[in-house]
């Protein structure tokens, strides 16, 4: 069985195709199973949540990093760009100023890219 990520935040970009990259706070360990090239199943929340597959993706990269060293163009990567376009919030927030509030918060984080193969 594949590996499954949730994408519960941001479900609709990634099923519009504008969410390419992802952060997690995983443990180093399980951050490490997760090769270039695997074949992943998107989830719209963990399974263990009532979650469906909404979508395959496909590893493309991954890096350790201090959240507030995330780029601005990771703004559209992440999906917050869509998410303002839509008039969706984020957190509760608007997507620019959810956006700032995380990459101020702090913490290492597991940088994940990715394309999207499949949608359902």
């Amino acid at each position: 069985m594949s590996k499954i990520i949730s994408f519960a935040w941001t479900t609709p970009p990634l099923l519009a195709n504008r969410k390419t990259r992802t952060r997690r706070q995983w443990d180093d360990n399980y951050a490490k199973s997760f090769k270039m090239g695997d074949v992943c199943q998107a989830y719209n929340r963990h399974p263990r949540f009532k979650g469906k597959k909404v979508a395959t993706i496909k590893i493309t990269g991954k890096k350790k990093e201090d959240i507030s060293l995330m780029p601005d163009d990771d703004y559209e990567r992440e999906g917050f760009k869509y998410m303002e376009e839509q008039g969706l919030k984020v957190w509760g927030k608007d997507p620019r100023q959810a956006f700032e509030d995380w990459r101020n918060d702090g913490g290492i984080y597991w940088v994940v890219d990715f394309e999207v193969l499949e949608t359902f």
